[in-house]
C-alpha cells in the first residue's frame, strides 16, 4: 500500500509538472501570438505609410512633369516675343531713317 501511495505521489508530481510545462507553454504562446498580432498591426501601418509615399510620389512626378511643359511653353513664347520685339527694332530704325531723309529733303 504503501508502495502504491509513493507511485501515485510520483504521479502527481509528473502531472504537476507537465501541467506547470504547459502553463508555461499556453503563456508563451499567447505572448507570441499578441506579438504576431502587433506585428501584423505593425505591417498594416508601414505599408499604409509605402502606399501613400509612392502616391506622394507619383503626384510630385506629374507636378514637376507639368512645371517642366510650362517652362518649355513660356520659353518658346519668350522666344516669339524676343523676335517680335527685334523685328519691331527693325521698322522703328527703318522709320526712324525715312523720318531722318525726309527731314533732309524737307
Amino acid at each position: 500500500m504503501t508502495q502504491v501511495h509513493y507511485e501515485k505521489a510520483e504521479k502527481m508530481k509528473e502531472i504537476d509538472l507537465v501541467r506547470s510545462e504547459m502553463e508555461s507553454y499556453q503563456t508563451k504562446f499567447r505572448l507570441s501570438e499578441e506579438a504576431k498580432i502587433k506585428l501584423g498591426n505593425e505591417i498594416e501601418k508601414l505599408t499604409y505609410i509605402i502606399k501613400e509615399s509612392y502616391d506622394e510620389i507619383e503626384k510630385l512626378k506629374k507636378d514637376y512633369q507639368n512645371v517642366i511643359n510650362e517652362r518649355d511653353i513660356l520659353g518658346t513664347q519668350l522666344i516669339r516675343r524676343n523676335d517680335e520685339l527685334a523685328l519691331l527694332y527693325e521698322k522703328i530704325k527703318i522709320l526712324q531713317n525715312t523720318l531722318a531723309r525726309g527731314e533732309i529733303q524737307y
